[in-house]
């Protein structure tokens, strides 16, 4: 079946604008569109201000410095390990004190208390056992005993030097008393004489003077025990080359009258 399809004529339209009116506005690259109709643009206006400009083309654009931040920094600028500790160190804890304030305070006081120490510990205390007055001793106590020179034999040397050898070990003795702390000031004489029908044995006797009231030091001080240990523990410590070296374990002691 034919049918006849009437072609009309094509007219163009007299008005340019019909067509501008149905384009669509192109936006620069930055997505922000520039406003090309703005009645005051001039020949020398720029199409693009210099913010979009450089968004556009790819380039860093300058911001301005925000004034509403008075400190003179970003709000949201991150805080450092440095500010964060001074901000730490002045929070106040009590009263007016910081905790920097309490930290210096306790170093001071750590310091204070270590001199303190050092100084009380270097400053001399005297004791009360120290103060006494020799001439109120007036009681004798007497020890005698008898101990064997290793190294020497009395009847050859005594023939040839008799008084030096009994002064030196009087003078031993006296030393071993006078050394004692705990004895010294009761000790008042040391004897030594040689024993009969011995070669090498020696007997000795101890004077010491107590005052008159003397129950606790008989008891404790000037004891046989502690009398017979000063002497044998002197023994002890003996260089076995000693010409007059003792033989601790023939030590004899006992209580006189």
């Amino acid at each position: 079946m034919d049918m006849d399809i009437e072609l009309g004529e094509y007219k163009p339209s007299d008005n340019n604008n019909d067509d501008v009116d149905s384009r669509v506005e192109v936006c620069p690259g930055n997505g922000s569109c520039s406003n090309h109709n703005t009645p005051n643009a001039t020949e020398d206006s720029r199409l693009l201000s210099d913010a979009q400009a450089a968004g556009s083309n790819g380039e860093h654009c300058i911001v301005a410095y925000n004034p509403d931040d008075q400190s003179g920094q970003s709000v949201n600028k991150p805080v450092g390990n440095l500010g964060r500790l001074k901000k730490e160190l002045n929070e106040p804890v009590c009263w007016k004190l910081k905790v920097w304030m309490l930290i210096l305070i306790s170093f001071l006081l750590i310091i204070l208390t270590i001199f303190l120490s050092i100084y009380f510990c270097s400053v001399y205390q005297e004791d009360v056992d120290d103060k006494y007055n020799v001439a109120e001793f007036v009681v004798p106590r007497f020890f005698r005993g008898n101990f064997t020179l290793l190294n020497k034999n009395l009847t050859v040397d005594a023939q040839s030097q008799p008084t030096d050898l009994l002064l030196i070990l009087k003078q031993n003795l006296t030393h071993i008393y006078t050394s004692s702390h705990a004895l010294a000031r009761y000790f008042a004489l040391a004897t030594v004489n040689p024993l009969r029908n011995s070669k090498s044995s020696v007997e000795y006797e101890l004077k010491f003077m107590m005052p008159e009231e003397h129950k606790q030091i008989v008891l404790y001080t000037l004891s046989k025990e502690m009398v017979h240990h000063v002497l044998l523990q002197e023994l002890f410590d003996q260089d076995t080359g000693d010409p007059l070296y003792i033989e601790p374990s023939s030590l004899t002691m006992e209580v006189g009258s």
